[in-house]
């Protein structure tokens, strides 16, 4: 099952160029990789390229790193448009050498394709500045011959490399790996070249909405080309036989860019999926593997929050909830609030097939108070304080996927909990829990908020940003004929947007752009929706404004 929407974005710019001088035919500092991946300065390298019709040799020539000197070896003879790295370190003992992430990682040297495409990297002493640097070649007259400047740090792990031999432009690399050691720069023109710039996954009520962006960077139009999705099985192997979809690109002209959302039903918790586009004059970017969510997806979700303790109970908690019928590992997970997430545990911690489990501020102060509590109970290295008078608790995965969220107004008083409904039907709807102290560890029952037995609403989506979205409430089962009010308030009780005021249902959809009544966009924060239709109690309902 699957649902398609496709356009076609305006031509793209390269990246802003930064000062360099004009490199000339012959030997040209091509890339550097400054800003090396985490913080392995050992990962730190420079490219020199030959950009003439003959071999040249690099004896006698020298490299300045800033306002050090760089020894360069005296034996080596770069071909045509052959690569030349010189690195900090090559092999790993105590940390990252080059050919652990730009290599094979045997601790040996040209004892793989990709390895035996460049000479043996050279090891230099030199450091490369983030945030700004310059490496200069000289001949060994002593002439400048080639310098390549940078004055950013630009993205961890990406280079700063020409656009092309000649050009007195550098940019941030765009390649997939983030940089192009012995390849072609990613800026550099070819004849054909389709990119494959991003893939998003979102998650979508059971099935799985995937955004790709396809850019075209080379010189030629390309006419029918097709974009493939099929199962990844790891290593780089795919299975074409049960390619999943495939999409027509139809034409995409130089510098115009694609994007097509896809609509899928894919089986399980999560799925390891490629997607690839043909062959062309640059083969590097035209492949991506990735993660996506399945139908099975969140399977951990929130289902109980105290976040306003009172004696002799002493500490914040939140209770999560397996729904699978099978263990599942939370490491890596994050918890957090409406400002930042902090990592739940990082080693294996697993729930058991629809059991929960709790997170708790300080696990001693809440096993002291809850004495019969016997499931899993955790304490994060760092808690996200909940606010009192309104909030949002969120819950992410290991792949950056939020599993869920419940954003609260208000908290109880006297230990009372949110609590999630299990009941069929009420699954997702939020009250206050029966009894004092909440009932971690067991299913939950809950009170909730009085409203119309006729009256259904809906907000899709509950927290939006009002600089790009609207929100849709849908009103269903409303008295027939029945005089409605439809009012967004803000925190301070205030009627902000007055939707309808005692006045026939005429339809069931309504938007909301975030603004009031005059028109002012609205700051960021929780407004509750109220919906009180003649003969029905009223309905509220939480929408929160983000950025």
């Amino acid at each position: 099952m699957m649902r398609k929407t496709c356009f076609i974005l305006s031509a793209f710019n390269l990246l802003g160029a930064l000062v360099c001088c004009s490199a000339k035919a012959g030997l040209v500092v091509n890339e550097v990789l400054a800003n090396e991946p985490g913080g392995h300065v050992t990962l730190e390298w420079i490219e020199i390229y030959n950009d003439s019709s003959t071999a040249v040799s690099i004896v006698g020539d020298q490299l300045k790193v800033g306002d050090k000197w760089v020894e360069l070896p005296d034996n080596v003879w770069l071909d045509p448009g052959e690569y030349y790295i010189m690195c900090r370190k090559l092999f790993s003992t105590d940390s990252s050498g080059f050919e652990d992430v730009w290599g094979n990682s045997s601790g040996v040297w040209g004892d793989s394709p990709e390895e035996s495409r460049l000479l043996i990297p050279f090891i230099a002493q030199f450091s490369l500045t983030n945030t700004g640097g310059i490496v200069e070649l000289y001949n060994p007259s002593g002439i400048l011959i080639s310098e390549l400047t940078w004055n950013e740090s630009g993205k961890d792990g990406f280079s700063w490399e020409r656009v092309s031999p000649q050009s007195l432009e550098i940019a941030q690399s765009v390649d997939p790996n983030g940089s192009t050691p012995g390849f072609i720069n990613s800026h550099t023109p070819v004849p054909n070249d389709l990119a494959l710039e991003e893939v998003s996954v979102t998650p979508d009520n059971g099935e799985t909405s995937i955004t790709f962006t396809v850019t075209n960077r080379g010189l030629n139009t390309v006419l029918n080309a097709w974009l493939f999705l099929y199962p990844d099985l790891g290593d780089g192997v795919g299975i074409f036989a049960d390619t999943i979809d495939a999409i027509d690109i139809a034409e995409i002209e130089p510098g115009s860019t694609f994007v097509t959302k896809q609509q899928y039903f894919l089986d399980g918790v999560y799925v390891s999926l490629s997607t690839s586009l043909p062959d062309d004059d640059r083969a590097r970017n035209n492949r991506l593997d990735f993660i996506a969510t399945g139908a099975d997806f969140p399977p951990i979700v929130l289902s109980e929050v105290l976040a306003n303790p009172k004696e002799p109970l002493e500490t914040e908690w939140v209770e999560i909830k397996n729904r699978l019928n099978q263990p599942f590992d939370i490491a890596g997970w994050q918890l957090g609030d409406s400002l930042s997430l902090r990592t739940i545990i990082d080693t294996h911690a697993t729930i058991d097939p629809n059991e929960y489990a709790v997170l708790a501020k300080d696990s001693l102060a809440f096993l002291g108070f809850y004495h019969h509590f016997d499931k899993r109970c955790l304490q994060p290295d760092h808690w996200p304080p909940f606010n009192n008078d309104y909030d949002v608790v969120r819950l992410v995965d290991s792949f950056g996927f939020e599993a869920d969220r419940f954003a609260y107004t208000r908290v109880f008083n006297d230990n009372y909990t949110w609590s999630r409904g299990e009941e069929p039907g009420y699954e997702n709807e939020w009250g206050r829990s029966e009894q004092v102290g909440g009932s971690p560890g067991e299913p939950n029952s809950v009170l909730y908020e009085p409203t119309s037995s006729n009256i259904a609403v809906t907000i899709e989506p509950n927290v939006f940003s009002s600089d790009e979205d609207v929100v849709v409430i849908t009103v269903d089962k409303a008295p027939a004929e029945a005089e409605v009010t439809m009012k967004i308030y803000d925190r301070q009780g205030r009627v902000v947007r007055t939707l309808i005021d005692s006045e026939t249902l005429l339809r069931t959809s309504y938007t909301w752009d975030g603004r009031s009544d005059g028109g002012r966009r609205l700051p960021i924060g929780i407004y509750i929706l109220y919906l009180e239709a003649a003969g029905g109690k009223a309905v509220k309902k939480p929408i929160v404004i983000a950025r």
